[in-house]
Formats: structure tokens, C-alpha cells, sequence
């Protein structure tokens, strides 16, 4: 009897993961495919130029000593760890949420779902399949971090943990992706907003872990005078600060004063951290199985939507519809009013988000809590993030405006209008810029309040000038506008929505990567009025030297003398950037008019 029941078990086992045909088919098809082999290349190539980087920079100018090559070694293999862990944060969910929507795009989910396969076997096989291809990542780049431990001050300890945390953190992401595809049917809109989340989740903890009121009193101070902190559990980067030894967690025998769990996930964060994750991703997985078929009876009216019609809460129809006004422009009107780009009510979120931060710090700011400058430094972390965010925003909103022409086969409707390709393109343009505003209006609202505050008072040291608000708005409008042309360039050459999305995604983050680092080099070395003139040029210089243009002035008080200079030199700045800019935008969208009709007959294969 024991005999049969664990051949049985064994034979559930054996085609739940080893021989299930869905995890086979994809490792098997996948493995060959050239793009995979180019994005593992990609991957180590990237790791390997932070290392080399990164002790070119730890290195240069130092000692030939054992112990300096030591801590040149322990440095680069900080810088290796996190960027590992971002690109996992980020590779993940791509994967598994990808295992979904391209058996959507492709029509073929429905007659996945009408085989004999089960819940589990589905559910398992898409997550282990796409979870295969993270693992031979993080395999692939273990040789470039076992040569920093060449020169010492790496332990093996440390390699391990690290991956831990990134496996873990690829696990959870990967989860929660392929659960969140399982769940909601159109899934084309949700892989965006799920890495919004994510991005919120990790900046957001992140930040609160640098606050000192976060921090664990039992914990021992580095050299910076920072403790650990209550969140470091939660959060990967954190987690990995604390296997770095940059910030030490305090021993179990300090914490005697705490519940267990409480105690001991203080005392080893890490170890707390991967296990939480692992079991929230086995819970996920089981939430996932019950949804794998709910699928089929979508549309179809439930107990709840019955009450909530009878209510007067539910849509009986068209003809409840209230009549819209259309623009002038009926294809801007579309993008920017129909929610039919991504991110429609996260928009509203973060703005919302903003103003109320916004209105904290005003508020401490009255109370004397906080003091101009600091003022200042928040502001500008803060529409700094919420830039970042309308970035992200408009590029996904617009990677997506045409491959959802195309995956909805609307795009033929508007073919056969009356509709020029000028005018399709402008609209959707338009629309997309129109559809950013609300992003763009919270900081402009929030900037303008505290420069308002400033007319009342004479002090050099204001927190923000007036034309501040001004300034940055127009910079954000005119930067959002360029994150929507190039990912309606994206999006006019792709053919699939989470392609598009990737590209567009990528391309953006690389290109304010390298223009910050670029930009922020060339105001600082430049200082005074002329770094607050070349501030405007990058976007995120544009808004923290912006903001508070005092940081390119030491000492400090040099800054008042220079105030009405500074004034005028960010005014023509912001003037001659926005006109760079939309130059650039133009320049990039001409030919997306030019070859439009050329594009449209290649992908249509006539």
C-alpha cells in the first residue's frame, strides 16, 4: 500500500515538473533561440564592464598593497551584487509574465487551457520555464564574481548570500508576474503597471530605510553614522547592505527584548528575507492555480455583478453611456481620455501621492521643523521620483498605443480612413503628451505653492523662486514629449506589445542613465551660474540643480551673491534645453510620418 501510494506520488511529481510539457517545450525551443543567447551575452557583458569599472576606479591612484587590492576587490564586488539584483528585479517578471501574454497575443491560451493539462502543470510549467533562463543568468555570472575574491576581502559567505537574495528576489518577482497574468485576462496593460509597483515598492521602502526614525536602536553605527534599519527584512538592497557589511545587524543576545520572529529576522536579515519570499511565492502559486480557468467565463454575468446591477451600481449598456465631447483631433482625444494607454489611474496615484508629500513638507516647513535647504533637498528627491515615474509612464503608454492597433486589428480600421498617416501620428503624439499632464501638473502645483511662500519673505535662502515652477514644468513636458516619440517609434516598427515595452523600457533607462552621469559631471565640474545654465540639458540635473541650484555653490553662502545671476542663467538654460529638445523630438518624428505607410505595408506582408 505505501508502496503504490509514493509511486504515485512520484508520478504526479514527475509530471508536474521534470516531464511537463509545457516546461519542456519552451527550455528545449527557448535554449536555441538566438535572442536568448544574445541577452545572456548582453547580461555578462554588463556585469563584466561594472567590474571593470569599477576597479579601474578603486584602483586608480591607490597603493600596490595586498590590503588595497582587498578593498578595491570588496568595492567592485558591492557594485557587482547590485546590479545583479536590479537586473533580476527587472528580467524576471519579464520572463514569466511573458510565458502569458504571448500565449494570448498568439490566441493559443484558450486551447492550452482545453487540454488535458491541470492547473498545477500549467501554472508550474510557464513559471518554471521562464524562472530556467533567470537561474542559467545568475549561474552564467558566478565566475566574474568569483574573480574578486582574487585579492581577498570577498568571502565565499557573501557570494552566497548575494544570490540568495537576487534567486529569491527572481522567484518572488517572477510569481507575483506570472499570478498577476493568471488573474487579469488583459494582461497587455498590467505587465507595466506591475513593474510600477515594483519600482514604487523598492524606491519607496528604500528610502524609508535611509530615515533615521526607521532605524534599530540595538543596532551598532558605521562608519557613517547609519544603523540598520526595521524594513532592512523586506527589502533586497537593504538585505544586501547588511551582507556587504556595510551596515551591521545587531546579535540575537541584544535583542532580548523582542517576540522571536521579530528578534531573530533583525538578527539575520537576510535569512529572514529569503524565507519570507519563498513562502509568499508558494502561496501566490496556489492563488495562481485557481485562476487558470476562471478565464472562460469572462463576460459572463456573476451573483455579484447581478446585485450590483440591480443596485444601480452596474453598466447596463451603452445607452447608460453619458456623452463625451471629442476633440478636434478625434486620435489625441482617444489616447488621452479613453484610458486605453496603460497607467490611466496610476497617474492620478502618484500625483496625488506627490501633493500630499508635498503638502507634509509645507507643512513641517510652517512649523519651523525644516529649515530651506532641507526643503529643497526634499522636494527635489521627491519630483525627482515622481519624474521618474511619468518617464516610465509615457514610454509604456506609448510602446504600446500602436501594437495595441495592431493586436486588436483596429490599425486596419484607421488604414482605410480618410485618415492621413500625419495625422494618425500627431494625434497619437498629441494624446500621449496630454495623457502625461496630470503627472506633470502635481509638482508644478506643488513648486508653485512654495514659491508663492517665498514672494513673502526677503531671504536669499527662500526655499523655491516663483519661476521655478515654471521652468521645470516646461522641462518635464518637453521630456515627457520625448519618452513618447521614441516609444512610439518603438511601437510603430514592433509587432508585439511586451517586445515594444522591453525596447522602450530599456532604451529610455539607458539613455537617462548615461545622460545624468554625462550631465551631472559636466555641472559639477563646471560649478556656480554656469552649472545652473548646463543643468537644464539632462533631466534629472534639470531638476535636482533646478530645484536646489545651492549645491553647486561651497561654501554655501557664496550662493547669495550670486542669486539674481543663477536666476537668469536657469531661465536661459531651461529656454535654450527646451528648445534642443523639441527640435529633437521633431527630428525623430518626421520619419516616423515619412516611412509610416512603408512600415504598416512590410508588417502586413502586402
Amino acid at each position: 500500500m505505501l508502496t503504490t501510494v509514493l509511486g504515485r506520488l512520484w508520478l504526479w511529481f514527475w509530471h508536474l515538473i521534470p516531464a511537463n510539457p509545457i516546461l519542456v517545450r519552451v527550455v528545449f525551443g527557448g535554449s536555441r533561440r538566438i535572442r536568448h543567447l544574445w541577452l545572456r551575452v548582453g547580461y555578462l557583458v554588463l556585469l563584466l564592464l561594472v567590474v571593470l569599472v569599477s576597479l579601474f576606479n578603486s584602483m586608480s591612484g591607490s597603493g600596490a598593497s595586498l590590503a588595497e587590492f582587498a578593498k578595491a576587490a570588496s568595492q567592485t564586488f558591492a557594485w557587482a551584487s547590485r546590479t545583479q539584483l536590479l537586473l533580476i528585479c527587472f528580467l524576471a517578471p519579464v520572463f514569466t509574465a511573458a510565458a502569458i501574454t504571448q500565449e494570448r497575443d498568439a490566441q493559443t491560451f484558450n486551447i492550452l487551457i482545453s487540454t488535458p493539462l491541470t492547473n498545477a502543470q500549467i501554472v508550474f510549467g510557464s513559471l518554471l520555464s521562464r524562472l530556467f533562463f533567470v537561474v542559467i543568468l545568475l549561474v552564467a555570472g558566478l565566475p566574474i564574481f568569483l574573480l574578486t575574491m582574487v585579492y581577498g576581502g570577498v568571502t565565499t559567505g557573501q557570494i552566497m548570500e548575494s544570490f540568495a537574495l537576487a534567486g529569491a528576489t527572481g522567484i518572488l518577482t517572477g510569481v507575483l508576474a506570472i499570478t498577476v497574468a493568471m488573474i487579469r485576462v488583459g494582461t497587455r496593460r498590467t505587465i507595466f503597471s506591475f513593474f510600477l509597483v515594483i519600482a514604487l515598492y523598492l524606491l519607496t521602502i528604500y528610502i524609508l530605510g535611509r530615515w533615521q526614525q526607521t532605524w534599530v536602536p540595538e543596532a551598532p553605527e558605521n562608519v557613517d553614522g547609519m544603523r540598520m534599519s526595521w524594513l532592512t527584512p523586506l527589502h533586497p538592497f537593504l538585505a544586501l547592505e547588511v551582507a556587504l557589511n556595510q551596515v551591521q545587524a545587531p546579535a540575537v543576545e541584544q535583542l532580548g527584548g523582542y517576540w522571536g520572529p521579530v528578534r531573530y529576522a533583525l538578527a539575520y536579515p537576510s535569512a529572514t528575507y529569503v524565507l519570507w519570499t519563498l513562502t509568499l511565492a508558494l502561496l501566490l502559486t496556489t492563488l495562481a492555480m485557481l485562476f487558470v480557468r476562471r478565464g472562460i467565463k469572462t463576460g459572463e454575468p456573476t451573483p455579484l455583478t447581478l446585485l450590483t446591477q440591480r443596485l444601480g451600481f452596474g453598466r447596463r449598456g451603452q445607452r447608460t453611456r453619458p456623452p463625451r465631447t471629442v476633440w478636434s483631433n478625434p486620435v489625441a482625444w482617444r489616447e488621452a481620455c479613453t484610458r486605453a494607454s496603460a497607467g490611466g489611474a496610476v497617474r492620478w496615484v502618484v500625483a496625488g501621492a506627490g501633493l500630499v508629500v508635498a503638502g507634509a513638507i509645507l507643512i513641517y516647513h510652517l512649523g519651523g521643523g525644516l529649515t530651506a535647504s532641507e526643503v529643497r533637498k526634499g522636494l527635489a528627491l521627491l519630483i525627482s521620483v515622481q519624474f521618474a515615474i511619468t518617464l516610465l509612464i509615457a514610454v509604456n503608454a506609448a510602446a504600446t498605443t500602436m501594437t495595441r492597433e495592431k493586436d486588436s486589428k483596429t490599425m486596419d480600421l484607421l488604414l482605410t480612413t480618410l485618415l492621413t498617416s500625419r495625422y494618425i501620428l500627431w494625434g497619437k503624439l498629441r494624446g500621449l503628451v496630454s495623457f502625461c499632464l496630470p503627472l506633470v501638473g502635481g509638482p508644478v502645483l506643488a513648486l508653485l505653492v512654495f514659491g508663492l511662500l517665498g514672494l513673502f519673505t526677503t531671504d536669499p535662502h527662500r526655499p523655491v523662486w516663483i519661476e521655478t515652477a515654471l521652468q521645470q514644468g516646461v522641462l518635464m513636458v518637453v521630456y515627457a514629449a520625448f519618452a513618447c516619440v521614441l516609444g512610439l517609434q518603438i511601437s510603430l516598427t514592433a509587432r508585439k506589445s511586451t517586445t515594444a515595452v522591453m525596447y522602450a523600457v530599456g532604451t529610455l533607462i539607458l539613455l537617462c542613465a548615461v545622460a545624468s552621469a554625462i550631465g551631472t559631471a559636466l555641472v559639477e565640474a563646471a560649478d556656480g551660474a554656469v552649472g545652473c545654465l548646463l543643468a537644464p540639458f539632462t533631466p534629472f540635473t534639470a531638476i535636482f540643480y533646478g530645484v536646489d541650484p545651492t549645491t553647486l555653490f561651497q561654501p554655501v553662502a557664496n550662493f547669495a551673491g550670486w542669486a539674481p545671476t543663477v536666476r537668469v542663467c536657469a531661465l536661459v538654460g531651461t529656454a535654450m534645453a527646451a528648445a534642443l529638445y523639441v527640435g529633437v523630438i521633431f527630428s525623430l518624428y518626421r520619419p516616423l510620418v515619412r516611412n509610416f505607410d512603408m512600415i504598416m505595408r512590410r508588417q502586413s506582408g502586402t
